[in-house]
């Protein structure tokens, strides 16, 4: 089959090659997957890069649509979702999904959606699993209450804003490029964030913070909620963030991150049959 293999780590137009490589055999219990569109995340360029410690050589890739091909139940059947740990050997060495074929836990399936082409399923992958699994599996968004999404303007954010409007709860968004449709922004660039939220909440603060920047950005997000309000983190620069913990304490902060390489596929397949019917009524939509 064809294939991209992470063959030493470095810039990817060093590190990755197009090459022929054997069809993977499914174990008892897995399926076969013919791929028709994977996308590639920053992790994937992690990945290439060398930055995760992968064993070489590697097919990378973890989000995928396609159909499944091997013999039993589910032949046939169109499937899309996210393998957070292939193409990585975290636990288990599964080759990944920058490939025609991909081997996979029969467990870590879902149909896809009907609504979705093959090539928007597979770019929705890790950006709304994150935002899932954190802003309605974490941090429990309610209808009506304002969450503030740091780098709103990227696929996680995006995503993120997405699934709280279909929430009923209010997005503010701060990044500093506007998305389409956003109604609350602040511009990272030009203005204080927490001064902001505390202007576009009536002086109460933000009830949720996901954080998907970093650094510079997790001190006035943690500052910016309201007391007992609830804050999650997917990612942060390699530099040091200079806060107080009794920013914590003293407001009674719930502060948590999210390693999604380490999900359960299982898990992860049960969050995609979750998304399947908001995209297929049209309350999800892919982005362009």
């Amino acid at each position: 089959m064809d294939a991209v293999v992470i063959q030493t780590s470095g810039p990817p137009a060093q590190s990755l090659a197009y090459r022929s490589e054997p069809v993977p055999q499914p174990s008892p219990g897995e399926v076969l997957v013919e791929v028709h569109a994977a996308a590639v995340n920053p992790l994937d360029v992690a990945n290439a890069a060398g930055l995760i410690g992968t064993p070489l050589p590697m097919i990378p890739g973890g989000d995928f649509a396609g159909i499944v091909v091997s013999d039993g139940d589910h032949t046939g059947q169109e499937v899309w979702g996210c393998g957070p740990s292939l193409g990585l050997a975290i636990g288990v060495k599964r080759p990944g999904t920058h490939a025609r074929f991909v081997a996979l836990p029969e467990t870590w399936l879902s149909r896809k959606p009907a609504r979705l082409t093959m090539t928007e399923a597979a770019a929705i992958g890790r950006s709304y699993l994150t935002a899932w699994q954190t802003v309605i599996n974490a941090m429990k968004l309610m209808p009506g209450e304002t969450i503030l999404i740091t780098g709103g303007a990227g696929m996680v954010g995006q995503a993120a804003t997405a699934i709280a409007r279909w929430r009923g709860a209010e997005p503010i968004v701060a990044d500093v490029r506007r998305p389409d449709g956003v109604e609350h922004f602040i511009d990272t660039s030009s203005s204080d964030i927490r001064e902001a939220v505390l202007e576009l909440t009536g002086g109460r603060g933000a009830d949720l913070a996901l954080d998907t920047v970093g650094g510079a950005l997790f001190e006035p997000a943690l500052r910016s909620l309201r007391f007992d309000g609830r804050m999650a983190g997917i990612f942060s620069a390699p530099e040091p963030v200079d806060f107080t913990p009794a920013e914590v304490y003293n407001r009674q902060l719930h502060v948590t991150g999210l390693a999604s390489v380490f999900m359960d596929g299982a898990d992860v397949a049960r969050i995609f049959d979750q998304l399947r019917p908001l995209f297929d009524r049209g309350f999800l939509a892919p982005r362009p």
